[in-house]
This record gives C-alpha cells, structure tokens and sequence, in this order.
C-alpha cells in the first residue's frame, strides 16, 4: 500500500503544506488572469442578483441563495477581486488533489502547476473562475465527487473533510446542480465495481457522498420552507420552467387550447407570448407574467399549467429536451453573456449597495469597453479540447490496461459528467454556451494528466535502461 502524502515525520509535512501552499496561491493569481487582464472581475446579467441577495437579505425566485450567502464574507459589497482570487485557489487546490491521486502521487509540483499554465491559456477555465458566477462551482461538484469516490485512501482526514465540506456548498449554488449531483452518485456505483482500487473504503465513500448531497438539499430546501413557506428548491422554480415550455411551444400550445374553458390569469394576454422568449418572459417588466401581478403571484398557477403540460404533451416535453440536449452538446463556447451591455445591468442595479469603487471599475474594465479577446481564446480552446479529448481517447484505447485505475475512472466519469450536465441544463433550461463551458475544461486537464502520466512511464523506463546498462 503507498504511503500518503502526509505520512512522515512534522518536518516534511510542514515543507509539503509550504509548496502546496504557494502552488495554490500562485495557480489562483494565474487562473484570475482575465480578470486581472479585464482590470475587473468579469460580471453576467445573473450578477446582479447573486452579488446583491446576501447584501439585501433577500431571497432569489429563481437562485439558490447560496453562492450569494458565501461570497458575501469575501466581497462585503466592497470589491469581487476577493472572491476570484479564492475561485482559482479553490480550483488550484481540487486541481493538485485530483492530479495527486490519479498519478499515484509521482508528479511534482511544478508539473502540476504547468498544467494550471496549459489550461489558463488552452482552457475556458480563468473565465469561468473570473466571473462573479456561481458557474464556477460546477466542475468543483464534479471534481469533488470524484475525488470522495475514488481517492479517500489518498487524501488526508483534513483533506476529506475540505472535499466534502466544499462539494456539499458546490451542489448548494446553483438549483441545476442538484439533479446533476444525484446522477453523479449513480454513476460512482456504476463504476465502483470496475474501477474503484482495493484500498478505497466503499462504505466510508459512499458516506461521503451520501452527507453532502442530503446536507445541500436539505439546506436548500430549508431555506426556501422558512422565506416562503414552500419545499421547493426555489420559490419560482415553476415560473421558470413554464417561461421554457412558452417559449418552444407545449406551453403555449397547452394554454391555446385550454384558456376557453379553464380561465388562467396568462389567457388574458395569450397573444403577446408567442413573440416573446423565456428570458424576456422572466425580466421584462413588460412581460405577461409581471402583468399579472408578478412572479410570486403567477407561480401557483405556474405549477398547475406545468403538470397540465406534463400530462397532456409529454411527447412534445420529451422531443424539445431531446433537441435542446443535442444543441447544448455543441455549444461550449466562452464569451455568453461577457458583454458591455452586462456591465452596464450590474452597474444599474447594485449602485446602492456596493461600493462606489466597484462600479468605477466594471465601468472602466474592457469587458464594458467590448475589448474582451473572446474570439482569439475561442480557437486557442477549441485546439485544447481536440487536444486533451484525442490524448484521453488513444490512452484509453491503445493503452487502458496500462492506465492506473483511477485515470481511467476520471476520463469515464468526466465524459459522462459532461454528458449529464447537458441533459440537465438543456432539460430545465435549454442550450446555453456557458452551461458546457463550465465544465469542458475538464477534458482538457484529462489530457494534460494522460501527457504526464506517458511522460513518466518514457521516464521510468529510460532510468530503468540507464540501470541495466550501468549494471547497477
């Protein structure tokens, strides 16, 4: 069995936590580099209510509250830069502790921090980590789970708990990752039997998933009985799934036909849906649902036209979900929503809670200019994916019985944890670039791993000539 890491007498172990300590420090400033090169923390229209929810102690129809709830400490409606800095220190930690894992622990520092090089310029990582975005915390879910499955015999009892406290606030943030979380606990059982080493402990694993997901979701819907007195994940959460079916059609459909018989408040204003699409129907003030009196009072009879829709149009539900799950496959791109006009809204709508300080700067960044370099990056991503994606593959074809275990489990559980997160944001909320964007990173970093670990066997097997030439 391999020693751990923090096995050794104190003297070592104090020398291992300074390098991992200025691994992760420096791998944070460096995955902030957008934000740093935008001279501000990059903002998306969600922005607003994720920034602002904490600070105003109010509670997102439509949001977990939570990211709000954590990053507060951190910013204090003073400045974001905190709460970058600790995105990528967050990152660069999960990042070490997987490369540590599913390498057997014989990579070095510095070759994890060159993997942190690769993916800040091949990757759409440090703009996913720069945002003031709960999308962040999608691949620390995955990451997280992964590492509580299959490396428990890796990590230290400090570490274990970190993980664990850390993937039961990933799954917190954001309402999508909860359904993602579940599917993800399914597929470690899967794969358990098949790829899980002899030293990982089932039983305590499989505590260690069970804990954070019931935490988060008891939190969260804790949260939401004691604000407003309904178990839901979110207050509107049927505002916004109905904005969805409207927009592509069962809803509408639905409403066309039964609005003669059944009176819903929405009848009265049924010929201004069909020109409008669900974010419109969500923000507009001038939409339909805030004409009815608004979110909150629209949301039972949400509830009642969703299961009306689900009954009557389960085969028109279905084949949407089919063609969404489709076209969010294909769109990964970065960029989405990092616009002038972005910046603009969150410069709006925060000016009374935040400091002046950081308007000035979201109005003086490039983001509000429109001088973001997102099509230069796009192609420098595309070639990172294609890259790592064909380093996975060929390892796993030509070279799966070589492989460790635990890389070949990563390379499965991240393709299909891509291929999950698509089926549940194209789902509930349609195709959208950044929902694969905050996680296609992971195939490149699955490719870094697959190059060190070749690079260590060529290594390996070169010392091991040098040895029997010198007859040593």
């Amino acid at each position: 069995m391999k020693r751990n890491v923090w096995d050794g007498p104190p003297s070592r172990l104090l020398t291992e936590r300074v390098y991992v300590a200025t691994l992760v420090a420096t791998s944070a400033v460096m995955l902030s580099w957008v934000a740093i090169f935008n001279a501000s923390p990059l903002v998306f229209p969600d922005t607003i209510a994720y920034a602002t929810a904490a600070l105003r102690r109010e509670m997102p129809g439509m949001f977990s509250v939570y990211y709000s709830i954590f990053i507060f400490p951190l910013h204090q409606g003073l400045t974001f830069w905190p709460v970058v800095l600790a995105q990528g220190a967050i990152l660069s930690y999960l990042v070490y502790l997987v490369t540590r894992c599913v390498l057997d622990e014989r990579v070095s520092k510095l070759a994890t921090l060159l993997i942190v090089v690769a993916l800040c310029l091949f990757s759409s990582l440090p703009w996913i980590s720069g945002q003031v975005m709960p999308d962040v915390f999608s691949s620390v879910l995955v990451l997280g789970i992964f590492l509580l499955a299959f490396c428990t015999d890796r990590l230290s009892r400090g570490e274990l708990v970190y993980v664990a406290a850390l993937t039961t606030a990933a799954i917190t943030t954001h309402l999508s990752h909860v359904p993602v979380a579940f599917g993800l606990l399914l597929l470690c059982g899967a794969l358990w039997r098949i790829f899980a080493p002899r030293t990982v402990r089932l039983g305590r694993s499989i505590a260690l998933l069970l804990l954070p997901f019931a935490v988060a979701l008891g939190s969260m819907l804790g949260i939401n009985w004691f604000s407003s007195g309904q178990i839901a994940l979110a207050r509107n959460s049927n505002v916004f799934l109905l904005a969805k079916w409207i927009e592509e059609g069962p809803a509408l459909s639905y409403l066309s036909e039964a609005c003669p018989a059944i009176h819903y408040s929405l009848c009265a204003h049924l010929d201004e849906l069909p020109s409008l699409d669900q974010d419109a129907l969500k923000w507009s003030g001038e939409s339909p649902f805030y004409k009815v009196g608004g979110l909150d009072t629209l949301e039972p009879e949400a509830r009642r036209i969703v299961w009306a829709v689900v009954r009557s149009q389960p085969l028109a539900i279905v084949q949407k979900a089919v063609a969404d799950v489709g076209r969010q496959l294909l769109r990964f791109e970065i960029g989405e929503g990092l616009t002038p006009e972005a910046v603009q809204l969150v410069v709006l709508y925060t000016r009374e809670v935040l400091h002046p300080q950081v308007a000035n700067s979201l109005i003086q960044s490039k983001q509000a200019e429109g001088r973001l370099p997102i099509r230069e990056f796009r192609q420098l991503h595309i070639f990172g994916l294609l890259l790592g994606g064909a380093l996975s593959l060929i390892l796993l074809i030509v070279r799966r019985r070589l492989l460790p275990r635990r890389l070949a489990a990563f390379y499965i559980f991240v393709v299909l944890a891509i291929f999950w997160n698509a089926i549940v944001t194209g789902t509930l909320s349609g195709p959208f670039d950044r929902y694969l964007a905050r996680l296609v990173w992971l195939i490149g970093f699955s490719g870094l791993l697959g190059l060190l670990y070749l690079m260590g066997v060529s290594a390996r097997k070169a010392g091991e000539g040098a040895e029997e030439r010198t007859g040593i």
